[in-house]
């Protein structure tokens, strides 16, 4: 990160240079795909935080990823002192209790998606944090792409007329019968895992909740979890948030903005790293592509907490974000449960 950045996100009145900057102590718990190929490997390219810690069932597993103490229980890394932030990256059934404990040891907690499994378990995480005087993020890494902002700001100007609808997909073919992401006691079900993406997007889009949904899905025989979720979110007013996502389908991860004069393609909007993206505008006779660097979204989410740590500055993503998302999540769980009951959303 360059002296520019830095000065522009922290304000005039907070700026730490960067030779001034110590670097925020992270401890990983959990030591899956997601931490192995871009978390830490982001963390290490950050001059902003260390890995100071990890955490692994499989002590082989939490050494591999390089940190400076690794331990074989979660609880053990929670109560290491030099741990700052607490990375909770396991399966989404443990993220409300581990999240508990870190708040209670004295740690910010940057939690990977969905923040807990339902609205209940977010209202406790956030009472929890804020008991503790904590920072409580959920590691929705994409909106740290400089592709979102620019579609956003493209909206701001009018470019596609008034808003109108936004689409949202995610899916992929999932082949292993024995993933966690099958296991109903873990969080498992596509919508937790992908949809969560399409419901935040269409939410900031947006910018408020809907105030109702309905959905249709299709549900493991065995397992019971939802293998697909297609979603209509209502946000009135004549606006509309559609979402598709699930796990037996081909790969999809694109996104559109609809408005009364023209349309925002953004055909990688979640996973972007693996080429660099492109957002396009069409507008009548108009269509413009915005191409873009490669960004490593990991890092840009690992040093805006930094900051919000060292500084004060709040984080992208507010402390409710995940309990907002979640109220949507579980309205569209039980309208696939009921065939596509319309479920009325619960205030925050």
């Amino acid at each position: 990160m360059n002296w520019t950045r830095l000065k522009h996100s922290v304000g005039p009145h907070s700026i730490c240079r960067m030779s001034d900057f110590k670097p925020v102590q992270f401890g990983v718990l959990g030591a899956g795909r997601i931490v192995q190929g871009q978390f830490v490997p982001a963390l290490r390219a950050s001059s902003l935080g260390e890995l100071a810690a990890a955490a692994s069932r499989d002590l082989n597993r939490a050494e591999a990823l390089g940190p400076k103490r690794a331990y074989d229980s979660y609880d053990a890394l929670l109560e290491d002192p030099d741990v700052e932030v607490v990375y909770v990256a396991t399966h989404n059934g443990l993220h409300h209790p581990l999240g508990i404990k870190a708040f209670e040891k004295g740690k910010h907690v940057l939690c990977e998606k969905p923040l807990a499994l339902n609205a209940e378990q977010c209202r406790e995480l956030i009472a929890a944090a804020t008991q503790h005087k904590r920072i409580l993020a959920e590691a929705f890494m994409y909106r740290f792409h400089p592709q979102i902002h620019k579609a956003l700001s493209l909206l701001k100007d009018g470019r596609v007329g008034a808003l109108r609808t936004v689409e949202a997909s995610f899916s992929f073919q999932l082949t292993k019968m024995d993933d966690v992401r099958l296991n109903p006691n873990w969080g498992g079900g596509g919508l937790l895992d992908v949809g969560c993406y399409c419901v935040n997007f269409c939410r900031q889009v947006m910018g408020r909740l809907p105030v109702a949904v309905t959905a249709m899905g299709t549900f493991h025989p065995k397992h019971d979890v939802d293998m697909s979720i297609h979603g209509v979110l209502d946000f009135t007013d004549g606006r509309y948030g559609v979402i598709s996502c699930g796990f037996d389908a081909g790969l999809r991860n694109r996104a559109l903005i609809c408005g009364t004069e023209g349309v925002i393609h953004l055909p990688q909007t979640f996973v972007s790293w693996e080429q660099p993206p492109t957002v396009r505008l069409e507008a009548g006779d108009t269509r413009e592509d915005f191409r873009f660097d490669k960004a490593n979204v990991f890092q840009l989410e690992i040093e805006d907490l930094a900051r919000a740590v060292r500084n004060g500055t709040p984080p992208l993503l507010a402390v409710d974000e995940g309990l907002r998302n979640a109220l949507v999540l579980d309205a569209l769980r039980q309208s696939a449960r009921e065939s596509g009951r319309r479920i009325e959303i619960g205030h925050p």
